[in-house]
């Protein structure tokens, strides 16, 4: 016989707080990236500002934002809870990892590809994770990530499509259920789009990218659709061994030809 827990009306209060989970998800935010101020999400979400208070605090005090002085409300992804009731919140990884490698990763491209050996390491268990524990809401938000990432492809705008192939990825985390590899992975976001965009300003010089790049994609969504682990894990593998491989190889072509230029033919004397 069902509960009453299980049949009572849905709270007001528990509505807005998902509405605001699902804003986050939808616009694929992450750390430090703001949601709309109380007034704009009160009048998004249909709600009273008193509801919309407590719906934010209630967030708050599972980690999911942080709430700021002035009204700034900073998107954080759940924290690390640990056996005993403490917590490592994500924020930790995100100061320990990725912030002091930003930096460096930025002034050399070259780092990318230690980003990428972390990456491999990390996404496939993620995929295989995915695909055995994915709910209905998990593969709803893969797929409207993938859709948006699908959108952007060969816009020409590296940058935005980089954060979009990020957030995909970072969705498939979120469906693994490993609060320890979704923390990790999500304090390396910026990394990750920082990697990926400088992967696809490369890969797209070489021809028909766009399309491997898409089947492969699409191959991990629809394994992980179907819940088969294995092949989601080796989809997500070959993806990233592409990547890596072309980019590997665009870099070692260019190193060539960088040396070649900087080696000049001694011109011949001039005839009498």
């Amino acid at each position: 016989m069902a509960t009453h827990s299980a049949t009572r009306p849905q709270r007001v209060t528990d509505r807005i707080e998902q509405a605001v989970e699902a804003l986050i998800a939808e616009r694929g935010l992450a750390i430090g990236e703001r949601l709309p101020s109380e007034r704009a999400l009160a009048e998004m979400l249909g709600a009273s500002r008193n509801s919309l208070r407590e719906a934010l605090m209630r967030l708050g005090e599972r980690g999911r934002i942080t709430l700021r002085k002035g009204g700034n409300i900073i998107a954080a992804p759940p924290s690390v809870r640990m056996e005993g009731g403490g917590g490592v919140p994500s924020q930790w990884a995100q100061a320990t990892i990725a912030q002091p490698l930003a930096p460096v990763v930025a002034a050399n491209p070259g780092f990318g590809h230690d980003v990428m050996e972390v990456r491999h390491a990390l996404e496939g268990q993620a995929a295989y994770y995915a695909a055995l524990r994915a709910r209905p809401e998990d593969l709803d938000h893969i797929r409207r990530r993938f859709d948006a990432m699908a959108e952007r492809h060969g816009d020409g705008d590296a940058a935005e499509e980089a954060r979009c192939d990020a957030a995909f990825h970072l969705a498939i985390a979120d469906a693994s259920h490993n609060a320890v590899l979704r923390s990790v992975m999500s304090s390396m976001f910026g990394l990750m789009q920082a990697s990926i965009s400088q992967s696809l300003d490369k890969l797209y010089t070489v021809p028909r990218t766009f399309e491997r790049l898409s089947e492969q994609h699409e191959l991990l969504l629809g394994a992980i659709v179907a819940g088969d682990a294995d092949t989601a894990r080796r989809a997500s593998d070959d993806h990233l061994a592409f990547v890596a491989q072309t980019v590997k190889a665009i870099d070692e072509d260019e190193a060539r030809r960088n040396r070649a230029s900087a080696v000049h033919t001694p011109s011949l004397p001039a005839e009498d």
